[in-house]
């Protein structure tokens, strides 16, 4: 109908015609051998999503009635076929927890997963799986926690520490580079400055200077 193709646009997931070719992202995820809870919601033909989200009760499990795309179950296992209904929850796709979606860019360098403040997340664009049922858009934005990495490890930076930390090449190493040199000229504070960073590397607390997050390997 035309409000359904209005609110979900050309996905090719929600069509009433049978003769729609089977859209790429199906043909592409699927074999005999997918299992019919993750047949992609792009291989799926159903009329009523829109009115059975009008409906339902916000978070509610919702049991949605479906079909496959004709073109599209000569590629699908044939046990499934039989299987005309799915389950989901009544909620936006941006409103589900996050294993039911993808971050489809990094987490941008610039946040800093340490700080208390708001720079301690990140807008980032999501999209559902694609094997999820949930209202339109697919394609959303979420605020989520910062969790990047720069490639810093922390048991490089420990052994670093042990080992040459009185010539500051664990602070060197993390990006410290003054206070690298300072540790380098004075002998790692007469060996005081170097078991106080062996120690605060250990429990994580000297994190890489530009904030990122340790690889812990």
């Amino acid at each position: 109908s035309s409000g359904i193709n209005a609110e979900y646009g050309d996905l090719g997931c929600i069509v009433s015609a049978t003769n729609i070719k089977c859209p790429d992202t199906c043909k592409t995820l699927v074999n005999n051998e997918t299992s019919c809870e993750m047949i992609p919601f792009s291989c799926l033909k159903i009329d009523n999503l829109v009115e059975v989200y009008s409906n339902c009760h916000y978070g509610a499990n919702i049991t949605i009635e479906i079909e496959y795309i004709t073109d599209c179950q000569k590629i699908i296992n044939p046990a499934c076929l039989d299987v005309r209904t799915r389950e989901s929850k009544c909620m936006h796709c941006f409103q589900m927890s996050e294993e039911y979606f993808t971050v489809n860019e990094p987490h941008h360098h610039t946040c800093n997963p340490k700080s208390s403040g708001p720079d301690r997340y990140v807008t980032v664009n999501c999209e559902a799986n694609v094997e999820v049922i949930c209202k339109a858009p697919r394609l959303f934005k979420r605020r989520l926690p910062c969790s990047y990495t720069a490639g810093k490890s922390w048991s490089t930076a420990l052994i670093l520490s042990v080992t040459l930390g009185g010539f500051g090449a664990d602070r060197f190493y993390l990006g410290y580079w003054r206070c690298g040199l300072g540790k380098l000229f004075s002998f790692g504070g007469l060996g005081v400055w170097t078991l106080v960073d062996i120690t605060l590397i250990a429990v994580g607390y000297l994190a890489p200077y530009d904030k990122s997050l340790y690889i812990y390997t």
